[in-house]
């Protein structure tokens, strides 16, 4: 968790605006108007009010990654902001008419589920009566029924089933499946409990994208990148394909477990990252080597394998590639 500052509550701390701004080419972040974070502990003791909580272990220092999970940990601050401003605007009575909850990408961020590759910058949020776009909130006209609202911490949220089925309705399958998968490998929800709730939400607009979504997804999947394959599976138009199969060769010795394996066409897609050479013994160059030896098992029981790396999932190549291979063995079969 960051710790927020606005800037009236740094001019309370003593800082004069002009000591806000020499703070920014220091230890502390603008991550929207009038909001801050503390990016790391610095030397100077003038800053020390910002980075307290840290030194006392109760906040982090913000991330940065370098690449799109920059763009996630900046909501993130926006989000807990949003929280922090409605729970005034209750003490003051001066809340939004009918209440607010955190919804789609926000809500799934509440709920920590996986969210990669996005480029939304704006909170996300649902009311009953207005629909409006601010440079930092995107506000929904939707009627949520009061059983599909919950409270984590101090965040008003859509549930989870019904954050699911929104991220389906409004976003694309590539960021909806790897989140279904994930909460029904983490037996957060069913597939049933989520179809129960698409039929009591009152909104038809995006039914088809729900059906589709649910449709696609499978509680083996272990990765987003494998969610994200299985979806550019049904773009395409391969299928055949089942996830997370174990494979024996003839003598019934087991040589392993793959990511993606159509056995009629005895074709396997392995979806690679470097983390996966990161785990097991921690050795990326013996990983490597291991998995050399087992491609090649794979081959002598009779087997194709085709590699995607993360960068090859959003591309049409490799998957009309795996089409014509699996084609090709099924016709020579």
């Amino acid at each position: 968790m960051y710790t927020n500052f606005t800037t009236a509550r740094l001019l309370r701390m003593g800082f004069s605006r002009t000591e806000v701004r020499r703070a920014q080419s220091c230890c502390l972040r603008r991550v929207a108007r009038g909001r801050y974070v503390t990016e790391f502990v610095c030397t100077d003791q003038r800053h020390s009010q910002l980075w307290e909580s840290i030194k006392r272990g109760s906040s982090g220092e913000f991330a940065r990654f370098g690449d799109t999970r920059d763009r996630v940990e900046r909501l993130k601050v926006l989000i807990r902001a949003r929280a922090e401003h409605l729970q005034e605007a209750q003490l003051k009575q001066s809340a939004p008419r009918g209440g607010e909850a955190f919804s789609h990408l926000s809500a799934a961020l509440i709920h920590e589920l996986p969210v990669s590759g996005f480029n939304v910058q704006r909170v996300e949020v649902v009311r009953p009566a207005v629909s409006r776009t601010y440079a930092n909130l995107r506000v929904r006209r939707r009627k949520i029924p009061q059983e599909q609202l919950v409270r984590i911490g101090i965040y008003p949220v859509t549930s989870l089933e019904r954050t699911l089925i929104d991220v389906a309705r409004d976003c694309s399958l590539e960021l909806a499946v790897p989140m279904l998968d994930h909460a029904l490998r983490g037996r957060w929800t069913t597939l049933d409990s989520v179809r129960s709730v698409v039929e009591e939400c009152a909104e038809a607009a995006g039914a088809r994208m729900v059906a589709t979504a649910l449709a696609i997804a499978d509680e083996r999947r272990e990765s987003v990148a494998e969610s994200i394959c299985a979806v550019r599976f049904f773009e395409h138009g391969i299928i055949g394909f089942e996830p997370q199969i174990n494979i024996f060769d003839d003598a019934g010795h087991w040589l392993g477990r793959v990511d993606f394996c159509c056995e009629k066409a005895k074709v396997i897609v392995e979806v690679d990252g470097m983390g996966k050479y990161s785990r097991g013994s921690g050795d990326p160059g013996r990983e490597i080597e291991k998995e050399k030896l087992r491609e090649s098992a794979l081959a002598a029981a009779g087997y194709r394998v085709v590699r995607l790396t993360w960068r090859q999932l959003f591309r049409a190549e490799p998957f009309a590639h795996i089409r014509s291979v699996t084609a090709e063995r099924l016709a020579s079969n």
